[in-house]
C-alpha cells in the first residue's frame, strides 16, 4: 500500500470519527430539546437548604419533573425556583408546592398537590413580573410546626400563672376556713339531729 493511499485512509478515519463524535453530541444534546414539559416558578418565604438543581418535583409522591435552577428573587425577599414538569395540565391553577425532606437523609425536593380551600392565603404574594407561569408555595412541614410552636410558647407566656396560683391559694384559704368555722359545725349538728329523727 502505497504511502499516498494510507494517509487518505488515516484522514478519512480521521473525518468520519470526528463527524460521529460530532453527530452523537447533536443527538444527545437535540434529545433534550425535544423532552416533553413546561417550565414552571415556585416562590418559597423560607430557607431551601438542601434543594439543589436537578432535585426531583414530585406530585403526590410521583418524579415529574426536576430543578432547573435556584435564584434570589427580585425583591430580595423570595427565593425563586424554575422547575420543568413533565405533566400535561393547568399546573399553576391547580396544584401548590411545598419542600419536602426524604427521609433522614436532607434530601429536599419540591412535592406539588392540590390547592385545598384557604391555602392560598398564606402564598407569597409577588410584586414583580416573572418568566414563567408561578406555582403557589406554601410552608414546609417543618418551617410550620417551628411557628406553630413560636405560637404556642407565645401563648405559655401570656398566662398569668402567678394570678392563678394566688387565687387557687385564696380559694383554698376560704374552703378552709368554711370547713373549720363554726357554721359549718352548726350544720353538721342539724344534720346529725335531722338523721336520728328519721
Amino acid at each position: 500500500m502505497s504511502a499516498r493511499s494510507s494517509k487518505f485512509l488515516i484522514g478519512l478515519f480521521v473525518i468520519v470519527g470526528v463527524l460521529i463524535c460530532a453527530g452523537i453530541i447533536i443527538w444527545v444534546g437535540a434529545a433534550r430539546l425535544f423532552v416533553k414539559g413546561s417550565q414552571y416558578a415556585v416562590y418559597f418565604d423560607e430557607s431551601v437548604q438542601g434543594l439543589q438543581v436537578d432535585s426531583a418535583i414530585k406530585y403526590r409522591g410521583v418524579e415529574i419533573g426536576k430543578v432547573q435552577s435556584i435564584d434570589v428573587a427580585p425583591d430580595y425577599r423570595l427565593i425563586e425556583v424554575n422547575m420543568k414538569i413533565d405533566l400535561e395540565g393547568d399546573l399553576h391553577n391547580q396544584t401548590i408546592a411545598s419542600l419536602k425532606t426524604a427521609g433522614i437523609t436532607g434530601i429536599v425536593f419540591i412535592e406539588l398537590d392540590r390547592i385545598k380551600p384557604g391555602e392560598l392565603a398564606n402564598s407569597p404574594k409577588l410584586t414583580f413580573k416573572t418568566d414563567y407561569p408561578v406555582i403557589p408555595s406554601r410552608r414546609s412541614e417543618i418551617s410550620q410546626f417551628i411557628a406553630d410552636t413560636s405560637v404556642i410558647m407565645q401563648s405559655i407566656k401570656a398566662i398569668d400563672f402567678k394570678g392563678i396560683s394566688d387565687q387557687t391559694k385564696n380559694t383554698s384559704l376560704a374552703i378552709e376556713g368554711f370547713v373549720k368555722g363554726k357554721r359549718i359545725n352548726h350544720i353538721m349538728a342539724n344534720l346529725e339531729s335531722t338523721s336520728t329523727n328519721l
